[in-house]
């Protein structure tokens, strides 16, 4: 098997949708239930232009900006996949995954409307289930301004380690 083959592999384990419902305390006195899935975003899909207007809000857009082909180049491109983040039924943010070996590297966006809602956290506990088995590390590169991403990471059990430049990498072991 050629080694684009064995990439295109693991990611058929990630083709379907499947769900977790995260108890997230959102502050002392208050316990929220939100109830998400992944789903594999396609080339038709209809959900393009609501998650290209969640790119564009400037929390997001200022640590993910975007080419203007980017959801064909995420749809279309071998061993890159991007999932939907359905949070309560509605589109709440997207997963890009690239894989290369036995690396995955992702990026994860949540609309402004639905952050600190555990909704990140659930989202990562179901890709870390999709691929468990399938590759070896998870890497992510957080500018070193975006505290609440690297707030995430660790709380999902990333490591620190390393830093070039405004890029701080964590990675999690599999």
């Amino acid at each position: 098997m050629k080694r684009s083959d064995a990439i295109s592999d693991r990611f058929v384990v990630g083709a379907g949708m499947i769900s977790y419902e995260e108890n997230d305390t959102v502050n002392d006195s208050e316990q929220k239930n939100v109830q998400v899935s992944l789903e594999l975003l396609h080339a038709a899909d209809p959900d393009l232009d609501k998650l290209a207007s969640i790119h564009r809000q400037p929390s997001v857009s200022r640590f993910l900006p975007i080419a203007e082909n980017y959801f064909d180049y995420v749809t279309g491109t071998e061993g890159v996949k991007y999932y939907k983040i359905i949070a309560d039924g509605v589109l709440a943010g997207g997963i890009h995954c690239e894989a290369d070996g036995d690396v995955l590297y992702l990026a994860i966006c949540i609309d402004e409307n639905h952050r600190r809602r555990g909704i990140a956290e659930a989202a990562l506990k179901q890709l870390l289930h999709i691929f468990r088995g399938h590759i070896k590390k998870i890497e992510v590169s957080i500018e070193e301004t975006n505290k609440p991403s690297m707030s995430l990471f660790e709380k999902a059990g990333f490591v620190r380690t390393g830093q070039e430049d405004e890029l701080i990498t964590y990675c999690y072991l599999i």
